[in-house]
């Protein structure tokens, strides 16, 4: 017989449906009566406690079609909780309640479901809620959404994690001791980090005879979209970390500045039967039509076992610290580019770390998220060279623009600018943060976030345009501390050798609209630009694109600029 779950109200929510409060708690949720201990280190703690909730209900007096919508928004809302608080969830359930018809809702990774109508005044609607609730308490818990990899052992008293090695086939289990990184969005890779340690040390003693304390390991889980053809490793995380690993493994420059992964694949989730299965979207929802799939999309869940633990990049202790650590990124960067083919994509503040344990003991920085790198080849597909990705702040122009210029190194070395840019305003640690907010000045760096691409690009044109401009709108709003100036040196001399650099010619200020609209746009080197012509009858649109020049000499134009920061970094080690 199959075990029966109890599924009740949960308590201390709003059961009326006049929508008083309807931004400050959901009308009614239901649970699981468990045992699950609740005082897990990776359940979260809001009021209502989101962590034991396994569907949420919004009701609406009317069945009219605006408070239909209005209950789809705060159904969608309140799921982020849901995942914040439930890092074991892979998918969510909920109901609206509009008058007497309901709506079932399945809030997956790629998409959004929702059932027809549901008329309880009629039995078939009655007949069909019903069955719907038995369903919930007789279905395997993977069924609820719910990941069995991330579980409570209840011998041991601890929660644990299993993550699945392609490469062996084996499972290897970490003790979760928190959670680094939530995931609380309706949609998408759904990314959680948690700080983990081994169970059982991979050795007794070290090399001088001293016992091993068991590592700190850092496990990743997201939901990654999955090419067409299965044989396609182009984009795949696991498989470009393993190559990274085993190319860079014997230089010691690099040690410490890019994660070594221990263990990863795709997720596999065990039944309540012992049947093993990997964990995509299809397989998830496997009772959905053929149809209804392929409108869904298909994403797979990866795992990985990695060290080491970094910290975030806003925890610098200085700004030359921060320097440092945007240089050994960049280092590791290029060798990866030029030795294993693979470009990152997804330079930010949030793909940067400082690991505090780096060759030799000190800091250095470290390259993490590989979720956008894309191995780079002359079979590589144009237009996945070509797509969008990243954060607007650190996104490149010609990457906001989404324009048809394949995307090379320097689009990332554009975003770790930006990078340096934001931090060096809004402070490289903590602290400089606060003494910024009290300051009170109107920032212009906040255009790079407000807005749509399209938006967002045209400011970073109009800042970015030459040094007077970026000095005046950017550089100039910096913390103006003396730490801090080392800093403004090296974004303005990044930008010079990115934007200004003489590989591409005074004639690369753009097509011929944008020069027309905005005089001396991108001129190569602004101090010719009043002695050339903006253009010659002899050029062609390609000609006078500068991302598209630059392009074509962009490993040159790369060593030049590794070169600048790697300098930077010895002035600021002393």
């Amino acid at each position: 017989r199959p075990s029966v779950r109890q599924i009740v109200p949960f308590k201390h929510t709003d059961r009326t449906p006049e929508g008083a409060d309807d931004q400050d708690r959901i009308d009614i949720a239901l649970r699981v009566d468990d045992d699950t201990p609740s005082d897990s280190p990776y359940r979260g703690r809001t009021k209502p406690d989101y962590s034991r909730m396994l569907a949420l209900i919004e009701a609406k007096c009317s069945s009219d079609e605006p408070e239909q919508q209005a209950a789809y928004a705060q159904l969608f809302k309140y799921s982020r909780h849901i995942y914040a608080n439930q890092h074991d969830r892979r998918f969510v359930w909920g109901l609206t309640v509009c008058d007497s018809t309901f709506r079932i809702c399945l809030l997956g990774q790629n998409r959004i479901l929702s059932s027809g109508s549901i008329d309880v005044t009629t039995p078939d609607g009655r007949k069909a809620l019903a069955k719907w609730l038995v369903n919930m308490s007789l279905c395997e818990r993977d069924r609820l959404g719910y990941d069995s990899t991330l579980y409570y052992n209840g011998d041991e008293h601890r929660w644990e994690v299993k993550v699945h090695d392609d490469a062996t086939g084996e499972f290897k289990v970490y003790e979760i001791i928190s959670c680094m990184r939530i995931s609380d969005r309706v949609c998408g890779r759904h990314t959680r980090c948690f700080c983990c340690k081994e169970i059982e040390p991979s050795r007794d003693v070290d090399e001088h005879g001293k016992s091993v304390e068991p590592r700190e390991i850092l496990v990743k889980r997201a939901w990654a979209i999955t090419a067409q053809n299965s044989d396609d490793k182009s984009r795949d995380e696991v498989s470009l970390l393993r190559e990274i690993n085993n190319t860079l493994k014997d230089n010691k420059d690099l040690e410490g500045k890019y994660p070594t992964l221990l263990a990863g694949g795709v997720v596999r989730i065990t039944d309540e039967n012992g049947e093993m299965f990997d964990d995509t979207v299809k397989t998830a929802f496997a009772e959905l039509s053929e149809e209804t799939l392929r409108d869904v999309g298909s994403r797979t869940q990866k795992g990985m076992a990695m060290t080491p633990i970094g910290q975030d990049i806003r925890r610098c202790k200085s700004a030359d610290e921060l320097i440092i650590a945007a240089a050994d990124v960049m280092e590791v960067h290029s060798a990866i580019r030029k030795q294993c083919n693979i470009l990152h994509r997804d330079i930010s503040i949030n793909n940067i770390l400082i690991n505090r344990n780096g060759p030799g003991g000190g800091a250095c920085g470290m390259l993490i998220d590989f979720d956008c790198a894309l191995r780079i080849d002359d079979t590589t597909d144009h237009k996945a060279r070509s797509e969008m990705t990243g954060t607007f702040p650190f996104m490149s122009i010609n990457n906001l623009e989404a324009s048809d210029v394949i995307r090379t190194e320097l689009d990332d070395w554009e975003s770790i600018i930006y990078v340096l840019c934001w931090l060096g305003t809004f402070g490289a640690n903590t602290d400089d943060e606060e003494d910024m907010q009290a300051g009170g000045k109107p920032l212009r760096i906040y255009k790079w976030r407000n807005g749509d691409a399209v938006e967002v690009a045209e400011a970073k044109r109009n800042h970015m345009d030459t040094d007077k401009l970026f000095v005046s709108n950017i550089v100039s709003q910096f913390i103006q501390d003396p730490l801090y100036f080392p800093l403004m040196e090296l974004v303005v001399n990044l930008r010079q050798k990115l934007f200004d650099n003489p590989n591409v010619s005074p004639k690369g200020r753009g097509t011929l609209e944008s020069l027309m609209n905005f005089a001396f746009r991108f001129a190569a080197i602004p101090e010719q630009s009043k002695k050339e012509p903006c253009w010659d009858d002899g050029c062609n649109e390609d000609e006078l694109d500068q991302f598209k020049r630059r392009a074509t000499c962009a490993g040159k134009i790369s060593d030049a600029l590794l070169e600048a920061i790697k300098d930077a970094r010895e002035v600021s080690k002393k």
